[in-house]
């Protein structure tokens, strides 16, 4: 029987009981011949009330008693439904995919997590006079998977605290030394490393609130090259010569800065780094794991004369809703036991809704007692090339300077000239580099899927690999660089 049927019940037998009570009384009552006084009538009411009194009572009691069980039947079944959720967030949980990003966060905002993968697939062709043995050219063509790129990033706890994780895959091999049981070397043979993740940035960064100044400790772009703090996914063509063998590609460092952002016309970060080229190594000096530097200072500045700062991290007008031009500075200084660096950049972009992109840099790097061209791995720094001046204090000035025309927001030539005067390279090197760049780019959809075709003329080569754009070296011998890329960015 339900709760319901035993209310009922219970409330009709209680009432058949009073009237059976009551018709029992007044039988009795009535056998006499005598009227009832008035004080019997008023007992017999109260004794009627009592019961009816007693009745309500009850039927209040099983009526508390049904409502408390089934609070704690809907009780029970909401505990059941909370722990079959693969996710517990108190606040709601929401998931979905807005400015060509996946996310998921809670919603509120308070906490979002937004995963990506950067791939690009290249075909490489490189071509330089005169460098076989018995003067004929070379020709060098193949495959490559230029960038394997993973990573996520978002906030936590509320706005104010942001964060930064990515890593990429090692394309190169490693080398092991073969040892004899005298412990004498015999070979080496070759270390399958290449496609291990290696870090390129883990960094948190909290914001001050109702202030315009924040703090980001962690692993990062060094402050000093607004193309490298760019990075490989916003550039139109690969990365400059400039920009690698200056910067070290995208120039990350281990770092604390303090960054000043107002959402004005003007912002700045700087603060205390491990050194230019610094990522993934520990907190030994020089002389130790083959660390090249033992720390250093970093800043930048950045005055927005027009448009939105959201145009300027990209090298294209692509998207640009008004004209863009932003003036920057950076500088670096990097010191070693008996050594320092000095790197110092100033840049202008502009774009234009209508397509047109222009941007010039000039960077330079005076190094005291120069002990080489610095190279970067994947877990330390150390300097190459057998340089011929040794222990002197060199200055390196370059130039760069790209323009660059977006047709219908889909196809997008460009046009691009630098030079560079380098030091610390071996004797007999050509040192004077210039480099001129002619390509286009085809947004499939925008960054996310982007074909990019660029072919590089060295008219005196150079004395050095760049590893990041295909060129080999080519020491006072012209060489031709062919690349066709296809970007994917989720």
């Amino acid at each position: 029987m339900s709760i319901r049927g035993r209310f009922v019940w219970t409330a009709v037998s209680g009432l058949a009981l009073g009237f059976a009570g009551f018709s029992a009384s007044s039988a009795k009552a009535e056998a006499p011949t005598t009227e009832p006084s008035k004080q019997q009538l008023i007992d017999r009411v109260n004794q009627m009330q009592s019961q009816m009194d007693q009745m309500k009572a009850q039927l209040d009691t099983q009526q508390q008693n049904a409502a408390d069980d089934q609070a704690a039947i809907a009780k029970l079944l909401a505990d059941a439904d909370k722990r079959s959720q693969l996710l517990d967030v108190s606040g709601g949980l929401t998931a979905g995919y807005a400015d060509r990003r996946f996310f998921i966060g809670s919603e509120d905002g308070d906490f979002m997590f937004r995963p990506w993968v950067h791939i690009q697939i290249r075909d490489s062709t490189a071509w330089q006079e005169a460098q076989q043995k018995d003067g004929g050219d070379t020709t060098q063509n193949g495959f490559e998977l230029r960038r394997a790129r993973f990573g996520f990033d978002g906030n936590m706890f509320g706005k104010d605290i942001t964060y930064f994780i990515n890593w990429a895959t090692y394309r190169e091999n490693g080398t092991l030394t073969v040892k004899n049981s005298a412990g004498a070397t015999v070979g080496t043979t070759s270390s399958p490393v290449g496609g291990t993740p290696v870090l390129e940035e883990a960094w948190v960064k909290y914001h001050f609130a109702d202030s315009p100044w924040y703090i980001r400790v962690g692993q990062m772009h060094d402050p000093l090259a607004h193309e490298n703090i760019v990075g490989s996914k916003y550039r139109a063509p690969e990365a400059s010569l400039q920009g690698d063998i200056f910067g070290n590609t995208d120039t990350f460092c281990q770092a604390a800065t303090f960054i000043y952002d107002n959402k004005g016309d003007v912002r700045f970060e700087g603060g205390a780094t491990d050194g230019i080229r610094s990522a993934n190594t520990n907190f030994e000096n020089t002389g130790n794991l083959g660390i090249l530097y033992d720390g250093g200072v970093a800043g930048r500045a950045e005055w927005k004369l027009m448009g939105n700062w959201k145009d300027y991290d990209q090298l294209t007008a692509l998207n640009d809703k008004a004209q863009l031009l932003v003036l920057g500075s950076g500088v670096d200084y990097s010191y070693g036991s008996n050594y320092y660096t000095i790197s110092h950049t100033l840049d202008l972009q502009y774009a234009d809704p209508s397509g047109w992109f222009a941007y010039a840099s000039y960077f330079g790097r005076y190094t005291q007692h120069n002990p080489g061209i610095p190279s970067g791995a994947p877990v330390s720094t150390s300097f190459g090339g057998s340089p011929s001046d040794p222990g002197k204090d060199t200055y390196e000035p370059s130039i760069l300077g790209q323009v660059a025309y977006l047709i219908d927001n889909k196809i997008e030539p460009f046009v691009r000239y630098e030079y560079m005067d380098l030091a610390g390279t071996p004797k007999g090197s050509q040192n004077n580099v210039t480099e001129i760049s002619l390509g286009v780019n085809y947004y499939m959809f925008q960054h996310n899927l982007k074909l990019t075709a660029q072919a590089m003329y060295l008219p005196v080569g150079i004395p050095v690999n760049d590893d990041s754009s295909d060129v080999l070296i080519s020491n006072n011998k012209p060489e031709v660089v062919i690349i066709t890329q296809l970007q994917l960015l989720l």
